[in-house]
């Protein structure tokens, strides 16, 4: 196992820490020579990690090795490389591609058809890209493309023997320097807006995700088939629905680990003043909506009056022929001097 690395591809697959143009850049002052590469990522761009692994398979002698939790596009990147190698504690996972869907808005019979037809076009795309990508993982397992297709779909953590036995990876390796893989805000955070279930892996000491652990419960991950994992390794729990949103209210990545989550005291204030404010719009909203309600109820009322028929004609004329002004048949100049005569 190399000590020495040429490339560390870590953090954020699309990043500038892990971009296809520093890649390039590596490889081709390496043309003719062995690029070791450290990979340590939860994930990220599906389109840059299949652009590396194209430049690792062109320049045809690099050799990949991964520490810590690899997910997603990590996992791809080193589909072109000549050989991989994998920590005995590191993590390994692959699934199916995600696209983030999110709609708020009113729409008609037309519009909703137009969405459909939008999100029906998303699916499509959605799975051709991940026949392309389970091809490439077939292709390095030497297994049919649909048992690549059926792991990616259950989306489990798989170990480092479990990476090797599916065929992913070449090698394990045991280096001390390796440090195995823990669990931190930054972590999973990463992990939770990929929808990437949490690995079974303890939590940093001290973080606010050990503090979480007495509150809630999650959903379980299922590992792949295999021998029994050792009970160190027994905590594969997933972020909920709700802890996901509790950490949103929060503005803070929230996990599970052992079952349990503890929070602090100016923690829990937080969440309750945050459910307190959403109460307090969602009541105003509905306020405002009852007192528009009123006023569209009162304008169709009046719309309605002024479309009803007009009354029918009325019978009876008067007579204005005749002049009923009381001043008729007065001289009025001579009423006008009587007046003057008076002032003066």
């Amino acid at each position: 196992m190399p000590k020495n690395y040429n490339l560390y591809l870590k953090g954020y697959v699309g990043d500038w820490n892990f971009s296809a143009d520093m890649v390039n850049a590596v490889l081709d002052r390496h043309k003719d020579k062995e690029v070791c590469v450290l990979i340590d990522s939860t994930g990220g761009r599906v389109d840059t990690a299949l652009s590396i692994s194209s430049l690792f398979k062109l320049h045809g002698n690099v050799h990949c090795h991964y520490v810590g939790m690899n997910a997603s596009a990590a996992t791809i990147a080193s589909m072109g490389a000549k050989h991989v190698s994998i920590d005995a504690n590191a993590l390994f996972l692959v699934h199916k591609c995600m696209s983030v869907v999110f709609e708020w808005d009113y729409m008609n019979a037309d519009e909703l058809a137009a969405h459909i037809a939008d999100l029906e076009k998303l699916r499509k795309d959605n799975d051709t890209i991940d026949g392309c990508i389970a091809g490439m993982y077939a292709s390095r397992c030497k297994k049919p493309k649909d048992e690549l297709l059926a792991l990616m779909k259950e989306g489990a953590w798989l170990t480092a023997r479990q990476a090797l036995e599916w065929g992913f990876v070449d090698e394990i390796t045991d280096d001390p320097e390796d440090a195995a893989p823990e669990i931190t805000d930054v972590v999973a955070d990463a992990l939770a807006k990929e929808g990437i279930p949490m690995p079974p892996v303890g939590v940093r000491k001290g973080s606010f995700l050990e503090r979480l652990a007495q509150l809630f419960t999650s959903q379980h991950s299922k590992p792949a088939a295999e021998a029994p994992i050792p009970p160190a390794a027994q905590t594969d729990h997933q972020m909920s629905k709700p802890l996901t949103a509790i950490a949103a209210l929060l503005g803070a990545t929230v996990t599970v680990a052992d079952g349990k989550l503890t929070i602090t005291e100016e923690q829990a204030v937080s969440i309750e003043n945050a459910l307190s404010g959403h109460a307090a719009a969602v009541n105003g909203l509905n306020a405002k909506i009852t007192e528009k309600d009123s006023t569209i109820n009162q304008l169709n009322a009046k719309i309605a009056d002024l479309v009803k028929e007009p009354a029918s004609a009325t019978t009876g004329v008067t007579d204005t022929s005749k002049d009923t002004n009381p001043l008729n048949g007065l001289d009025i100049d001579k009423i006008c001097d009587a007046l003057c005569d008076g002032l003066v």
